[in-house]
């Protein structure tokens, strides 16, 4: 079970991990109706920073959440703990897998913005 969001970019929400309220961390403002969220193009700046600030703060476990994944089709509590992942590192990892999702798109179209729409 999951959430998926679609749109200009698309994915799954990490399951009991990450919030779908994690665009908002890269400047995203929401739509009430299904959640739908939208990061202008001007924003490009703020997300790159976002992604930035994760990956720097968040290094150690972003290898050992990485290796954990290349070595196993999947995680729980045993496997997390082998690798010594942190639910809080998974919840960050999942978000740094959204923000350059948005920071990907937001390079390949500088003139547009990107529009996500949430499962919730």
């Amino acid at each position: 079970m999951g959430r998926y969001y679609s749109g200009d970019i698309e994915g799954k929400f990490m399951f009991a991990v990450q919030s779908s309220s994690a665009p908002e961390r890269f400047g995203a403002s929401e739509n009430q109706d299904y959640i739908s969220y939208y990061i202008d193009g001007s924003q490009i700046d703020e997300v790159r920073e976002e992604v930035k600030q994760i990956e720097t703060e968040h290094a150690d476990q972003v290898k050992r959440i990485e290796k954990m994944f290349v070595e196993n089709n999947g995680y729980n509590d045993s496997t997390m703990s082998k690798y010594g992942v942190t639910k809080e590192g998974l919840s960050e990892y999942a978000d740094l897998r959204l923000g350059r999702q948005i920071l990907e798109y937001l390079e390949e179209n500088p003139h547009d913005g990107c529009s996500i729409q949430a499962e919730l």
